[in-house]
């Protein structure tokens, strides 16, 4: 008799068979009486592994043994599933915020631009430069504790342009007011008798009178005309030169006195001329400077004199 034993392998459709061979059986002797039952023998040597047998059609599926308390070994991993990927899950808890790392090592000094205006002697430090503000010069970089020599940052002044065309011809100013007669000099010896020269222009002729003011302002009126308007206050006074009242040539004199300053204004459509820091809004400069205000054309006033 030959008895099989089939180890059915954990890959689909492989088994192997183990088979050992039985001797004859012998003729049967008669039934002796029972025996004491003996002591159980030693187990006997394993026989050798019988040849691998041809492998059998796999049987149907057994019936599920029970559950064993042992774990059997873990099977070879199936391929990939087709299967859609699940949701991710949720965030995990933030962990603890690790340790301050160590502090870094120091940087490379930076260098520094100085300036002054004188050359420099013992200022800054390698690697620095210096500007010169007076000369316009730059030193540096500072070596081994020495500052070269400066390079000018100005170039050279160039060569002069050529002279520009001559300008047109200004327009003719206003004849200035007469100056204070001088003392009478000796009388010298007389002279030959000159050729006669050409008619001089029309002097100014005398002052007719004095308008004395207080207030802070005061507006000129045609009766000042060839007066001399005083104004008198301790705070700013206030001049102003109406339009329509006066013609070309008329002249009114103006002077300060006290130490309210005297300022000149526009009055509605008139336009002032002069030196002054505002040209159109001059000032007496002090107690005791005096003007003119001359009217050179319609509404058009020149003011020449002691003005600021």
């Amino acid at each position: 008799m030959t008895t099989y034993v089939v180890i059915e392998s954990i890959t689909p459709n492989q088994s192997l068979v183990f088979s050992a061979q039985q001797g004859p059986q012998g003729a049967g002797g008669a039934t002796g009486p029972t025996g004491p039952t003996g002591s159980t023998g030693s187990t006997g040597a394993t026989g050798a592994t019988g040849v691998t047998g041809a492998t059998g059609p796999t049987g149907p599926t057994g019936p599920t043994g029970a559950a064993s308390t042992v774990p059997g070994p873990t099977g070879a991993t199936g391929p990939t599933g087709a299967g859609v990927t699940g949701a991710t899950g949720p965030t995990g808890v933030t962990g603890v915020t690790g340790a301050t790392g160590p502090t870094g090592a120091t940087g490379v000094a930076g260098y520094t631009v100085l300036s002054g205006a004188v050359d420099p002697t013992t200022e800054g430090v390698n690697g620095d430069f210096y500007i010169n503000t007076a000369t316009n010069k730059i030193f540096g970089p500072k070596a081994a504790g020495t500052w070269p020599t400066g390079v000018n940052l100005v170039g050279p002044t160039g060569a002069t342009g050529p002279t520009g065309p001559t300008g047109p011809t200004g327009t003719t100013g206003s004849v200035g007011a007469t100056g204070v007669t001088g003392p009478a000099g000796a009388t010298g010896a007389t002279g030959p008798t000159g050729a006669t020269g050409p008619t001089g222009a029309t002097g100014v002729g005398n002052i007719a009178g004095f308008n004395t003011q207080t207030g802070t302002s005061y507006t000129l009126v045609i009766g000042d005309l060839s007066d001399i308007v005083t104004l008198n206050n301790a705070a700013a006074i206030t001049l102003t030169v109406p339009p329509s009242v006066f013609s070309a040539n008329d002249q009114i004199h103006v002077v300060q006195y006290g130490a309210g300053q005297v300022s000149f204004a526009q009055g509605a459509g008139v336009t002032i001329l002069s030196t002054g820091a505002t040209t159109t809004a001059p000032k007496l400069r002090t107690n005791k400077s005096a003007a003119t205000v001359i009217c050179t054309a319609s509404n058009t006033f020149l003011i020449v004199g002691d003005i600021v």
